[in-house]
């Protein structure tokens, strides 16, 4: 990824969110942002088998290169390996969502 390890990014006011999974684009990378039981998490839309775009099929996350399906609140693989798609933290601060790429 070509973001900045220790970057934090303002994804927005908290309100404004209201679907999930929701496509969030930061520069030239893609993420979804989920929530679940832990809060919200950014998921990388890049597989982490073999690095093939991981796309939003409706009940599940798809890579269709190999089939792998994710699940939409913690990006666990539900078909295949012990494997879950590449998360980064994110908190509410001040009623914004913040992505933490530390």
């Amino acid at each position: 990824m070509s973001i900045q390890q220790d970057t934090e990014f303002d994804l927005g006011p908290e309100s404004s969110f209201t679907k999930f999974p929701k496509l969030i684009s930061l520069g030239e990378e893609h993420f979804y942002l989920v929530t679940g039981k832990k809060g919200y998490l950014l998921l990388a839309t890049i597989c982490p088998h073999q690095g093939g775009t991981v796309s939003n099929e409706g009940k599940a996350f798809m890579c269709r290169d190999h089939g792998w399906r994710f699940e939409h609140t913690q990006g666990e693989c539900v078909n295949g390996p012990r494997a879950r798609m590449f998360s980064f933290p994110v908190t509410v601060r001040d009623g914004h969502l913040i992505a933490d790429f530390a």
